[in-house]
């Protein structure tokens, strides 16, 4: 059932009366963003919990350590590509090493510092569920041409600009 954007068009054009420098389609078009994005979100992260137990975070996590490769990253970088504390970053890696999907290893530059890369185990998870994560997302996009798709990028990259 798709759910109804609130406040509506009509509501918004009354307050506009109010406050002339609101624009009723801006605050429409950013609220379908808001929900479309949680309802594709929504959808792709049940079928990640239930069929590999990942979370948001931690899949978040794996993409990224996936595309570093062997050289790895530090655990802050990692934090901040991801969207996570530090705390929260090592409490994930920690479980993901005792599950055996990453290693952490002291730096080549500085024995202080860590590492973290994916482990051969790790590596291969990423392998088998990165195809078929991607083909459900393309999935998703099969509403829009592809004319449309490159346009919504487009107006996403200029909306994060």
């Amino acid at each position: 059932m798709k759910r109804e954007i609130i406040p509506t068009f009509a509501e918004l054009e009354r307050h506009k009366k109010l406050v002339p420098e609101i624009n009723p389609a801006a605050v429409i078009a950013m609220l379908g963003i808001k929900m479309a994005s949680e309802e594709i979100q929504q959808s792709i992260l049940d079928v990640l919990q239930q069929s590999y137990q990942l979370s948001e975070g931690k899949f978040c996590a794996l993409v990224v350590l996936h595309q570093y490769g062997e050289k790895g990253v530090a655990p802050s970088e990692l934090a901040a590509k991801v969207g996570v504390t530090r705390a929260t970053i090592s409490n994930m890696l920690r479980r993901m090493e005792r599950d055996g999907l990453v290693d952490i290893n002291p730096a080549a530059q500085d024995g202080r510092a860590k590492v973290v890369s994916l482990t051969k185990a790790g590596c291969e998870f990423m392998e088998e569920i990165l195809p078929p994560h991607y083909l459900r997302v393309s999935k998703l996009m099969e509403k829009l041409t592809e004319a449309e798709q490159k346009e919504l990028i487009m107006l996403l990259e200029k909306l994060s600009a």
